[in-house]
Formats: C-alpha cells, structure tokens, sequence
C-alpha cells in the first residue's frame, strides 16, 4: 500500500506535469491563453494518477507503469519541442 502512494506521488507529479506541458505545447490556438486552464487541471489529473496507482496488483507494478508511462510521456513532449513550433 505504501509502495503504490509513494508511486502515484512521486512518479504521478512529473507525469502529469509532462502531460499538461504536452497538451499546453500542442494546443492548436494560442498557447498563452490555456496555460491558467491546464494549470488548473494539473491537480485533479494528479490526483487521478494517485488514486489509479491502487489499481495495480502491487507497488513494484505502480512503479514500473509510471516509469515506462514517465519515459514515453517525457520522449512525446521532446520529440514536439524539437518538430513543432511552441511558445
């Protein structure tokens, strides 16, 4: 149990942190004017990643998802900053 709060908060905040800066990067219209939104929803989709880390059978699962679910959301958000014009 332990195991499974410790993954949800310390890999779900730059999870959720890389997946509002994804959706802030890839926004079609001005970026400027959904930053307050996303950081907005930034809590409650930590939150979600929290709460979904129970889910799992056991904390080594939670740590290993969030890992790889860390690493491809981290390499989606690069690969836009390098192909894509941002802010």
């Amino acid at each position: 149990m332990l195991a499974k709060a410790l993954a949800g908060i310390l890999l779900g905040l730059p999870l959720s942190m890389a997946l509002i800066s994804l959706a802030i990067w890839l926004w079609p219209a001005s970026s400027e004017a959904v930053v307050i939104p996303m950081l907005v929803a930034f809590f409650p989709l930590w939150t979600g990643v929290m709460a979904a880390t129970f889910l799992f059978t056991s904390g080594a699962r939670a740590w290993a998802w969030l890992a790889v679910a860390n690493l491809g959301a981290f390499a989606a958000l690069y690969l836009a900053k390098q192909t894509m014009p941002g802010l």
